[in-house]
């Protein structure tokens, strides 16, 4: 006897008063086993201001409610799944990337296929749709990424079977596989010729950059506070991005690191120049953290255009200072730990832990050479 297929309705909206105050409330009904039940739903007007986003939380809650087998969650618009990226997903990105990742999802994925059954969500389809968008071979990428991530939640979510190949992986972007620029090869001594030709303080923003392989947005967050004179470290403890303190990327970005005299030296003649700042590198104009665009664009940039050094930008010295260890034969669980990879914890597993008499070696060694 085939068995009978589970419905449901959208349900009535209307508000309703409580004690603290008014509230959607939305009633349905469901059948299943051939019996139907109502339910009823509330909606806090702060989080959901109109009716539209009364329903777009329906439409995921109804659907998650009348869940019976994976064919029948397949009935889903794919909007129910974007409700599930919104939930799931975009609470874990960092804070500089939700405003991005929001833009794309509700200007472009939403627009065109939230409406759109899941089952009907074909890969040639998509893949024509996405070729045909007039945005960056990057921001396409960046879509199907997005696009990517809900239909995994899909499969684990058990909207589609999750066994079944995630349709996004058939999809490729011209542009994006390879490097369309090269990037500069700094060596010591083209370093010297830069580290002379930047004025104050840049320079020592660049020494102190180049010396750890430091990500800007860790630069531009340094604190007084994280220098430790005494025991002659530097703690990674934050980072600034897109005006907003955050948590450094990875639990391996906030180890200790060792500070080398030299480095050390030119900080503390530096500090009485900041105006009792908490901030090491302060601007000028705002008394916070400086903006990494316009020190590459005004600052580095143009000064090692001038020099012939190429296109030289921070992260282009983040990965010089890898090839400057290693080629000074440090070892790769040391470089690991001086550089604070994510995958610290893997490299020490093969490589043994990187004791901070190796690393403070390491270090010294590395800035003796960029500053003799």
């Amino acid at each position: 006897m085939q068995q009978k297929k589970s419905r449901y309705q959208q349900g009535s909206i209307s508000k309703v008063q409580r004690a603290t105050g008014w509230r959607w409330k939305v009633r349905f009904s469901e059948y299943k086993d051939g019996k139907r039940w109502q339910r009823t739903l509330l909606f806090d007007p702060a989080k959901y201001p109109t009716e539209k986003k009364v329903r777009e939380a329906l439409e995921l809650t109804v659907s998650q409610v009348n869940s019976g087998t994976a064919g029948e969650k397949a009935d889903a618009k794919f909007g129910t799944i974007t409700a599930l990226y919104r939930a799931d997903h975009i609470p874990t990105l960092d804070h500089s990337t939700r405003a991005n990742v929001d833009y794309l999802l509700r200007d472009y994925i939403e627009d065109k296929f939230s409406k759109t059954p899941l089952r009907e969500m074909r890969p040639l389809a998509i893949n024509n749709w996405l070729q045909g968008l007039k945005l960056s071979a990057t921001t396409k990428a960046a879509i199907r990424s997005i696009m990517s991530v809900c239909f995994r939640l899909a499969a684990l979510h058990e909207f589609l079977p999750p066994m079944e190949a995630n349709p996004m992986s058939l999809i490729k972007i011209k542009g994006v596989t390879k490097r369309k620029k090269r990037r500069p090869e700094v060596s010591i001594e083209n370093f010297k010729k830069l580290l002379a030709a930047l004025p104050e303080p840049l320079n020592i923003m660049v020494l102190v950059d180049s010396a750890y392989g430091l990500r800007v947005s860790e630069l531009l967050a340094l604190k007084w506070e994280d220098i430790d004179v005494e025991a002659k470290t530097l703690s990674i403890v934050r980072k600034f991005t897109r005006g907003q303190i955050g948590e450094t990327k990875t639990a391996a970005s906030e180890a200790p690191l060792p500070l080398a005299t030299p480095i050390l030296d030119a900080l503390i003649k530096w500090r009485p120049k900041t105006s009792e700042s908490e901030w090491v590198f302060p601007s000028p104009s705002t008394g916070g953290p400086r903006s990494a665009s316009m020190l590459l664009q005004k600052g580095i940039k143009p000064v090692a255009a001038g020099l012939g050094l190429g296109d030289v930008g921070f992260h282009s010295l983040r990965h010089a200072c890898r090839s400057w260890l290693t080629s000074m034969g440090v070892d790769l669980g040391t470089t690991k730990g001086l550089m604070r990879h994510a995958n610290i914890s893997t490299t020490m597993d093969v490589y043994g832990s990187a004791l901070t008499d190796d690393m403070r070696q390491a270090h010294e060694k590395l800035v003796k050479e960029l500053t003799k």
